[in-house]
């Protein structure tokens, strides 16, 4: 059984290690990022830690997501992010499941958890960067490719995820 939490700044570590079992070195944040995203959403509860209820210390699986305007996104690692003013969209900055985690669909769950909380919270869409080959992942999650039509400025920020970087995005239905 999972049970999920939000996170908060002292979820940080637990994070951080999760974090490192599942991305590649050239995608690995700092604390410093984390609390950044976290900060950047304060009180708005749309950041979860999925934790195995036999083990609760065991980290199956994160999301971590915040409300953007437009086509806003932070560059990889950023260290300070402004609130959005008037946001439409929650970006979904990273989201990572332990093998362990995986099996029990605890990714699929966190999505359901921050979709949930951007139709609270009123906004209209969702967007990411998929990184790793996980494109595919993210069209099953209804999730399109939106590279092209990308102002240069976002541009700028995708192109700090890599050259294989892709920016997606999904409408949100009200409940």
């Amino acid at each position: 059984m999972v049970q999920y939490k939000v996170i908060t700044p002292a979820d940080v570590p637990v994070v951080l290690a999760l974090q490192a079992r599942c991305y590649g070195p050239q995608f690995l944040e700092n604390a410093q990022a984390f609390e950044a995203k976290l900060q950047a959403a304060a009180g708005l509860h749309c950041s979860f830690l999925a934790l195995d209820e036999r083990e609760p210390a065991r980290a199956l699986g994160y999301i971590i997501s915040l409300p953007v305007q437009g086509h806003q996104l932070p560059e990889l690692n950023a260290q300070a992010l402004p609130a959005a003013a008037r946001p439409c969209t929650l970006y979904l900055h990273d989201l990572a499941v332990s093998p362990e985690g995986r099996s029990q669909r605890v990714g699929a769950a966190l999505l359901q958890q921050v979709i949930g909380r951007a139709r609270d919270m009123g906004l209209q869409h969702m967007a990411l960067v998929a990184v790793q080959g996980s494109t595919a992942y993210w069209e099953r999650h209804g999730f399109e490719a939106v590279n092209d039509a990308l102002p240069s400025g976002v541009r700028r920020h995708l192109s700090s995820f890599g050259p294989q970087a892709c920016y997606m995005r999904r409408a949100l239905r009200p409940h």
